[in-house]
């Protein structure tokens, strides 16, 4: 292999960083590349973003296809350039990511037959992620479909590549994510000061995979830096860019809204198509984008949580479904999978979509929380239905998506309000209006607040807690616990101490001592069904065994007989 040194300097005397060049950039398996290969998908505008635990195959298959097909109407057949046809579904979207799959530990996960299948992160057992028929009874299956690698090991990364790549378009690299795993485990955007690095892992899947790669990437604070770095990636050999436009330390408070002036731009400056990530949160997001922008394709992840149906145009006329009607299909979905779908993915989805009733019922929230994952789902069935109930005299109006995605803290979130505009519960006069009609905004915090707005510190001057409203005290749990001991006799310190033994437990107000019991509850509940879901884990990963031992013996009984 012939390599060239490119060092990149810029404009203003900006120092890139130096990456090997592969002179020699050629495939050794032939496949499409740039927009042959985005045509030959049936160049999807509508993208699901990879998002940890929740961008799994069941929501993968609502994301698809949203709608009940009472509701949806029909489906429509895409036919590519080279023959390939395609189902789209009404407001499905055309391509979905899967969850970021870590590389070395995909390699090293053991699954089903003793051998390293890494079924817990794409399950190679049963032929639902990445087919191409009818999946849980949607037409089309799990195609188009990118799986998303990271990796810091250019051969670690190939050869996980390579145990999937017969199931999918496209093998994905994540070069954005921001977070503090990412930094730990050295991937991600934690990447992006690594150009030689960052060149080799796409170089190498380029040269060596059947299926093209692409890669996921945050923008830099710099223009050109940024318009550098992407033209590094298209060099390398990736098919497709996902641009998106925040910088590395845009997270949590930092966040701010994405620069979609500098995603054009990488839009304007690269050969290959692009797609554009950041304020995504409604479907006139979406439009806007792809006219301001200029990309071929808009990504979202926040408001595809709050509303897998994000991409039902407003011609629609279910352009906004109920919000149980969509919980439903997922449900429904995760029971005709026989690839398991984790319980956090399923709580974490049902929290989201369900968001306007369950950010006003906190005894919902509880059910949620402790619903066991059963065979048929009929404790979610259940809650589902006891929540179409509660909505039943009410338009059901899906959560203002306020998320991380774009700065905000989720303080403000919707509730449902009568269809006369008068809200059934006391409005909150700190909330500003909602912008969807049919809903007013309700401060969380609120429920939380004495009717004068404030609240109450813990009565002791050392600490910075809040008291309890109910603590006749007016103390924290560990004050209030501590000067019940003095008053029974024992000195202040001796108080303390014991407090630091024992923590004094039942020595409390009434108050503190209910909340504490219910709090040990739901703990020894949580733990219950910890044990629960690993005891069923278990027996799951046996069946898997079972399913692929009877494949080998079948495979080989099938060899015998045409040996003889």
């Amino acid at each position: 292999m012939t390599v060239e040194l490119v060092g990149a300097s810029s404009q203003a005397d900006e120092v890139l960083p130096q990456y090997t060049k592969n002179d020699y950039n050629v495939p050794i398996h032939q496949k499409l590349g740039g927009y042959d290969f985005y045509k030959s998908i049936g160049s999807p505008k509508f993208v699901v973003a990879p998002m940890v635990d929740q961008s799994e195959l069941a929501w993968r298959l609502l994301s698809k296809s949203p709608l009940p097909p009472s509701m949806a109407g029909p489906s429509e057949t895409i036919t590519t350039p080279t023959g390939k046809k395609i189902i789209r579904h009404p407001g499905g979207t055309h391509v979905s990511y899967t969850p970021m799959i870590h590389a070395k530990v995909f390699m090293d996960a053991k699954g089903a037959d003793s051998g390293k299948r890494g079924d817990g992160q794409f399950n190679l057992t049963y032929d639902e992620e990445g087919g191409e028929g009818v999946v849980a009874g949607i037409e089309g299956g799990d195609r188009p479909v990118f799986a998303q690698f990271c990796a810091n090991d250019p051969e670690i990364l190939l050869a996980a590549a390579r145990k999937l790549e017969h199931r999918v378009d496209a093998v994905d690299i994540n070069f954005g994510c921001p977070q503090g795993i990412a930094k730990r485990g050295h991937y991600g955007s934690f990447l992006q000061d690594e150009w030689d690095l960052v060149y080799r892992l796409i170089n190498t899947l380029h040269i060596n995979l059947k299926v093209p790669v692409t890669a996921k990437f945050r923008i830099f604070p710099s223009l050109t830096k940024t318009l550098a770095y992407a033209k590094m990636m298209e060099e390398a050999g990736a098919q497709i860019l996902t641009c998106h436009g925040r910088t590395r330390e845009m997270k949590g408070q930092f966040t701010g809204l994405a620069d979609w002036e500098m995603i054009k731009k990488v839009k304007e400056n690269v050969k290959v198509p692009v797609f554009a990530n950041g304020n995504i949160l409604y479907y006139e997001d979406v439009e806007r984008c792809l006219e301001e922008t200029g990309c071929d394709g808009v990504m979202t992840a926040e408001g595809n949580l709050s509303n897998p149906a994000i991409f039902l145009p407003p011609s629609h006329p279910h352009f906004h479904p109920p919000i149980t009607v969509l919980a439903n299909r997922y449900i429904d979905i995760v029971s005709s999978l026989k690839s398991h779908t984790a319980g956090s993915a399923i709580k974490s989805h049902m929290f989201r979509m369900l968001k306007p009733v369950l950010d006003t019922n906190e005894e919902l929230r509880i059910r949620i929380a402790q619903c066991p994952y059963s065979e048929g789902m009929t404790e979610f069935r259940k809650l589902i239905q006891d929540i179409e109930q509660i909505l039943q005299p009410i338009p059901q109006i899906r959560a203002k998506p306020i998320s991380t995605e774009i700065g905000g803290t989720e303080e403000f979130v919707t509730r449902p309000s009568s269809p006369n505009g008068h809200s059934e519960v006391p409005a909150n006069p700190l909330a500003p209006a909602s912008s969807i009609p049919g809903t007013v905004l309700f401060d969380r915090s609120a429920r939380h607040e004495k009717s004068n707005g404030s609240t109450e510190k813990c009565i002791s001057d050392d600490c910075g807690g809040v008291a309890a409203l109910r603590c006749p005290t007016r103390a924290c749990i560990v004050h209030c616990r501590i000067t019940r001991a003095v008053e029974s006799g024992l000195s202040e310190e001796e108080a303390r101490a014991e407090f630091q033994k024992n923590g004094l437990i039942g020595m409390g107000c009434e108050s503190h001592e209910e909340k504490e019991k219910a709090r040990r509850e739901r703990t020894d509940r949580k733990r219950k069904n910890k044990a629960e879901a690993k005891a069923k884990n278990k027996q799951r990963m046996k069946g898997e065994r079972e399913v692929v031992r009877a494949r080998s013996r079948s495979a080989s009984l099938s060899a015998g007989e045409e040996a003889r």
